[in-house]
């Protein structure tokens, strides 16, 4: 217990009053023989016992009345030294959670807006003289202001301006925050409010550090809690959790086929709930459909298409309605669409007499899967040159390069024509800059001269150094091990069928050894563990090498369409899609770009129209870091003077880990995680918060009490004076 003027607790010294009345008065009189008092005498004795036990429980009595009314002008409460009273000035402070469950309507208003009510009514019923401090919290906490903590008029504008992020709900920086708030308060009574609708994630995710964290608070304020949900409605909801389309290369002049993929998340049914599809926000272009029911639990995927008419990255926005929260409602996806792919192949083994001899065969077809009549007319344009043809100008207009079979130079193999040191330099700048290439092993490759050419010697550009041949025996084929592809990767699909098994099926009977080090990543194995897909990163493009080769030379893999066809068209994905790669976060993570030119200034524009201040480039390479992003939607970071529509955009989508789960824990829950009983609190329920500061004060009942006591105390003393 505690007490708000524990000065006047002095006031109680006033017992000693009635004390010393009653034992050190004592009337002044002098002894008269008189002859009749001897008959007295008597009588006196027989009624003393009584008359001091009266007297002594009316001294107690008026000794109890003074120290009731010295207790009730110190105000005493029942949480503490500081805990507040009626008239007794605040420092609070609210916490609110904005992560997006709070945008759930379970009834007229949505959870976030019956915060702000309740928020407003304590604010109303504040005593004079209190500070006010308020900080959002999702995943991380915000400290809102008001910039003076006394200024309660910008406390009310800023409850009044909330918003909720796409974050997912944890309360522990939010109480980590406010105990460092209460430092910044000047009184002893503190109250930290929590406006939160008790999502069970909110709690679990670290629920040893919060009830530490509730422990320290409580020790130093008033914890209470207010419910902002209505426990006895569950929520409804179906969620958009991904958009997928074909493994190809989104390209103009197509309605691309996507799939919309809905999970109900929520314990009940939710029916006819509306999808729908759009790109760039044409809204005249969007395709919608209606879907008639889905069960709890149930991820049901709707089939819609996007009309592609423009190159360039393009945002994918799906959305859905019908359900009752709408923070996971809408998806936007970054897709880099193509109008043309450039393809060059550098022919190691060129063959003009017979084509299906020479290296470049089977990867030409498996990129072109078109009639011969329809190649002038397919998005994807390959050139195949011979090395001694390939000069650097070819690469200008390329976006993929393979190199197969093809020499390090004009050395390696008498005879055969290799690269020439201006392509190679030019290459390694090609990569460097966003292109992708891919190298394919076969008898001109000489390890060491690649090795000192296009490896650690020279431009550095293999994944690994190169080693010698391994061969073997067509009863002992080398098999590719599917099951070995590295998660994640592009490639991870061949983990499962129909990838696995005709890949698995494919025999080899000659691979390149190489050299495992940190410098690149091996994609997939051999069953026998040596490395077979590898692959780089270097600078903004990627390096694709294969131990094998990409003919029928060492095996027949090219000839297995299910495995090497797909391997194809996923790399060719791959690096044509690597415009998008980046560009779709989550909310709370950071968004990281290279930009051209590192001088300038750059500035973020989030999905609010809000812009922030991001400075230069910084580190090696030079990138633009943006870490302000708890909303969902489409992101721009803009340099110096640059028109929005020509800056580049990032998607973020909800963190759908707020709805994988959106049971709300019942007070008993909550104590039994904190260990404590909090004071707990309705949203929308205004007379109980105005009243909850009244109901921590016991003055009342304490002044209740002295009146019954005086009335006591009255009576008695009418008793004990009355003649018998």
């Amino acid at each position: 217990m505690g007490f708000l003027s524990p000065w006047l607790l002095l006031g109680g010294l006033a017992v000693s009053v009635p004390l010393v009345l009653h034992f050190f008065y004592r009337a002044r009189y002098r002894k008269l023989p008189w002859a009749a008092m001897t008959f007295l005498k008597q009588s006196i004795e027989q009624t003393s016992r009584r008359l001091r036990f009266q007297e002594f429980v009316l001294l107690l009595l008026r000794c109890a009345a003074l120290l009731l009314l010295a207790l009730a002008l110190a105000r005493p409460t029942f949480s503490g030294a500081t805990a507040g009273g009626r008239g007794e000035s605040v420092d609070a402070i609210f916490i609110f959670d904005t992560s997006y469950s709070m945008t759930a309507r379970d009834g007229e208003k949505t959870r976030l807006e019956r915060a702000k009510d309740a928020a407003a009514t304590i604010l109303d019923n504040l005593p004079g003289n209190s500070t006010i401090q308020i900080i959002g919290c999702a995943d991380r906490a915000v400290e809102l202001g008001p910039q003076s903590p006394r200024n309660l008029d910008q406390a009310r504008q800023i409850v009044a301006n909330l918003e909720p992020t796409a974050l997912a709900t944890d309360l522990l920086p939010g109480l980590t925050e406010a105990y460092a708030g209460l430092d910044r308060g000047a009184g002893t009574n503190k109250e930290v409010y929590v406006f939160t609708d008790m999502h069970k994630l909110g709690w679990d995710r670290q629920s040893a550090a919060i009830r530490g964290k509730c422990e320290e608070l409580k020790q130093r304020a008033t914890l209470l809690l207010v419910r902002c949900g209505n426990p006895e409605r569950p929520i409804r909801n179906v969620g958009i959790t991904s958009i997928t389309y074909p493994n190809d290369i989104p390209h103009t002049g197509t309605r691309m086929p996507c799939a919309v993929l809905l999970r109900n998340t929520g314990k009940e049914s939710v029916r006819n709930v509306t999808v729908a599809l759009e790109v760039d926000g044409k809204q005249q272009e969007k395709e919608s459909e209606t879907v008639p029911e889905i069960a709890p639990g149930q991820a049901f995927p709707v089939n819609l298409t996007a009309k592609l008419d423009a190159a360039g990255p393009r945002v994918l926005t799906a959305t859905v309605t019908g359900d009752d929260l709408p923070g996971d409602n809408r998806l936007d996806r970054i897709v880099s669409v193509r109008e043309t792919v450039r393809v060059v192949i550098v022919d190691g083994r060129p063959d003009f007499r017979d084509p299906k001899e020479s290296a470049g065969h089977y990867v030409r077809n498996a990129i072109l899967p078109v009639k011969s009549s329809d190649v002038d007319n397919y998005f994807i344009r390959v050139e195949a040159v011979p090395a001694d043809e390939a000069g650097p100008a070819l690469l200008g207009n390329c976006d993929v390069c393979f190199l197969l079979d093809v020499p390090a130079s004009n050395a390696d193999r008498p005879g055969i024509p290799g690269l020439s040191r201006e392509f190679v330099d030019r290459l390694s700048e090609f990569v460097k800059s966003g292109g992708g290439l891919i190298i394919g092993s076969g008898e001109n490759i000489v390890p060491a001269r690649y090795n000192q050419i296009l490896g650690s010697g020279g431009v550095n550009l293999l994944p690994f150094d190169l080693e010698g041949v391994s061969l073997t025996t067509p009863e002992k084929p080398f098999k590719i091990a599917p099951e070995t592809t590295d998660v994640p990767s592009y490639l991870e699909r061949f983990q499962q069928e129909p990838f696995r098994t005709v890949t698995a099926d494919a025999d080899l009977s000659k691979v390149l050894n190489v050299k495992p080090a940190a410098t690149g990543r091996v994609l997939m194995r051999l069953a026998d563990q040596k490395p077979f897909l590898c692959s780089r990163t270097v600078g903004d493009g990627e390096v694709i090498f294969i131990a094998g080769s990409m003919d029928d030379k060492w095996g027949n893999w090219p000839s297995k369409t299910g495995s090497f066809l797909s391997f194809i068209d996923m790399t060719l994905t791959h690096f044509s899609s690597k415009a998008a790669r980046g560009a779709n976060v989550t909310a709370g993570d950071p968004i990281v770009w290279t930009p051209l030119d590192a001088t300038k200034n750059f500035d973020l524009m989030r999905p609010d129209g809000k812009r922030v201040k991001l400075g230069k480039a910084s580190g090696v390479p030079p990138v633009v870091t943006a870490s302000d992003t708890p909303l969902a939607g489409v992101y721009r970071i803009l340099a110096d003077n640059q028109d929005v529509k020509a800056a580049p955009q990032f998607c973020v989508s909800p963190n759908l880990s707020e709805t994988d789960d959106l049971t709300d824990l019942t007070n008993s829950e909550v104590e039994q995680i904190l260990g404590f009983k909090p004071v707990f609190l309705e949203a929308g329920t205004p007379e109980g918060i105005a009243t909850e500061r009244a109901k921590r004060e016991w003055t009342v009942w304490v002044l209740l009490a002295l009146f019954a006591l005086a009335l006591g105390e009255s009576v008695w003393a009418w008793f004990c004076g009355k003649a018998w």
